[in-house]
């Protein structure tokens, strides 16, 4: 009978540390961006988890308790990474399992820190990179020889008068005209004119 006694005291030792030993979540706090998000959870004691990322745009935490969380679903609005945050079934029935729903492709890494006996463990969640945009297309235009204008036919230059060479011409004259003088010969013939 006492070794009965022995083991069933025995027993509720280990089940009674193993539950004191178990981490407990405190707190989950998100901040959502449209091309990345962290998910920080806060706990009471070492935790347990595994991240699977269930597809492209859903990723599970696993996180070794029991329990409810409460306050689950988390639904996002707006340009966010992050469309929500549910239970899901947990692998086991010491664990619970949060689903985080993505609205685009992203991939998921978990740190954890240490704070005296609390720990954290910060989810960061990238959207995967767009792919680049397709090259525009490209469109074949023949190329028309633009038509040049006939210039209008302009008078020969003369190579001897330069350009800003001005012509001055009289259109009228003050000086009178007077009759020359004759002059004659000895034969009395007349001939030309003197001056």
């Amino acid at each position: 009978m006492i070794y009965r006694i022995r083991n069933w005291l025995m027993a509720t030792l280990v089940l009674l540390c193993a539950q004191a030993g178990a981490a407990s979540l405190s707190d989950l706090q998100v901040s959502n961006g449209n091309q990345q998000a962290r998910i920080t959870l806060s706990f009471i004691g070492e935790p347990e988890y595994a991240v699977t990322q269930d597809g492209k745009r859903t990723v599970a935490l696993d996180i070794k308790q029991t329990g409810v969380i409460q306050g689950l679903p988390l639904l996002f609005s707006g340009n966010n990474l992050v469309k929500s945050i549910r239970s899901g079934t947990p692998k086991d029935a010491q664990s619970l399992r949060l689903v985080v729903d993505l609205t685009e492709n992203g991939k998921a890494e978990a740190v954890k820190r240490q704070n005296g006996g609390n720990y954290t463990v910060v989810f960061t969640i990238k959207a995967d990179a767009p792919p680049p945009p397709p090259p525009p297309p490209v469109v074949v235009k023949r190329v028309e020889t633009p038509v040049v204008a006939p210039r209008p036919a302009e008078p020969a230059r003369n190579p001897f008068k330069a350009e800003n060479d001005r012509t001055t011409m009289v259109t009228k004259s003050n000086t009178s005209t007077r009759p020359a003088a004759r002059a004659s010969t000895g034969s009395g013939e007349k001939s030309g004119y003197c001056h």
